[in-house]
């Protein structure tokens, strides 16, 4: 449900609402209209509970997820650093980040972005772990946070996805080409130097 359209159905629903307590008390003496607004009520309450519910549901995952890539967006991927990395820390444990950057997105027509936006982000999803968070950063940029890995390991994960995504067949008029980098923590810093310092050069 398009947001606009949910916060236009809404005041709706409370106009009929309004409408009907009205009715009510102006028909009070006629025992059947009264029943038979007081159902219509009802109904309007049930579909306003319903409706509510769908437009809460619509904000979280807006809050959530980026639409063309299905992944995680910007917001959450730094909300989950900052606690991931504390997490680290406390356990002395690795942590990394994968950056991988569609270098000729913008060459595409605007319908092949979006297409290839939506192929690298269930690509990315299928070939990641559970505990690894996913994440479009930017336009043309996803990022993924490694916990409990060291560069060595993450280095495996970096060449099994430029493998995978070379050889894979987007659906696009020219083939993505891909540039990753890989970041380990290190003890001296904290989440956000960790996160400037994983863009560098980008």
């Amino acid at each position: 449900m398009p947001l606009k359209s949910a916060f236009v159905i809404k005041p709706i629903i409370y106009t009929i609402l309004g409408i009907c307590f009205y009715l009510i008390y102006i028909y009070q003496q006629n025992l059947l209209t009264t029943i038979l607004l007081s159902i219509v009520s009802i109904l309007v309450f049930l579909i306003l509970f319903i409706h509510h519910k769908e437009i809460n549901k619509y904000l979280i995952l807006n809050s959530l997820y980026d639409k063309e890539t299905k992944l995680y967006n910007r917001q959450y991927f730094l909300a989950e650093l900052a606690t991931t990395y504390e997490r680290a820390i406390r356990y002395d444990s690795s942590i990394s980040i994968l950056i991988i950057s569609v270098t000729n997105l913008f060459e595409l027509k605007k319908k092949e972005q979006e297409i290839v936006l939506k192929e690298l982000g269930t690509y990315m999803l299928t070939k990641t772990r559970q505990s690894d968070i996913v994440c479009r950063y930017d336009d043309n940029k996803i990022m993924v946070l490694l916990p409990m890995t060291d560069y060595l390991h993450a280095s495996i994960a970096k060449d099994r996805f430029q493998n995978g995504l070379s050889s894979f067949n987007f659906n696009a008029s020219i083939q993505p080409n891909f540039k990753l980098s890989i970041t380990q923590n290190q003890k001296d810093e904290d989440s956000e130097e960790f996160l400037i310092r994983s863009l560098e050069g980008w």
